[in-house]
């Protein structure tokens, strides 16, 4: 059974701008209980700002209140495609170390997020019905 990203990942993303301040980013992400937000760049692909981005202003002193996202962002962030299977993604993850894929439609354009978590569940979901249609010896 093949099951593709494009039905896991998070329809609803939550975004800012590069020039949008740490604090705004945050206060985005802890309104909406999510660990990354989706920047949107005209004209480019899209960049991602995550809780460790964020740990890693604090770490280094950063001031939320003036410090654009631009500073912390992961510029052009890795995507998947919508029809990628959850293994393809969770390779992909795995081996770049991240959490977040940013999950692309067919134009090309961000249509929605997957987190590890996300991930994680779908498998053992798949994982838990395979075991339920096995036939028991």
């Amino acid at each position: 059974m093949t099951l593709e990203i494009g039905s896991l990942a998070s329809e609803h993303l939550v975004t800012v701008g590069p020039q949008h301040t740490l604090a705004e980013a945050a206060q985005r992400m802890n309104q909406n209980k999510i660990g990354s937000v989706v920047v949107l760049v005209e004209a480019a692909m899209p960049g991602i700002l995550t809780e460790r981005d964020l740990l890693r202003s604090i770490a280094e002193g950063a001031d939320a209140e003036s410090t654009t996202v631009e500073r912390y962002m992961t510029p052009i962030a890795i995507t998947g495609s919508a029809s990628w299977d959850v293994y393809e993604a969770a390779n992909r993850m795995f081996e770049g170390g991240f959490r977040h894929l940013i999950v692309l439609d067919d134009q090309g354009s961000p249509s929605g997020i997957l987190s590890l978590r996300d991930l994680v569940k779908a498998l053992l979901e798949t994982s838990s019905s395979d075991r339920l249609s096995e036939p028991r010896t």
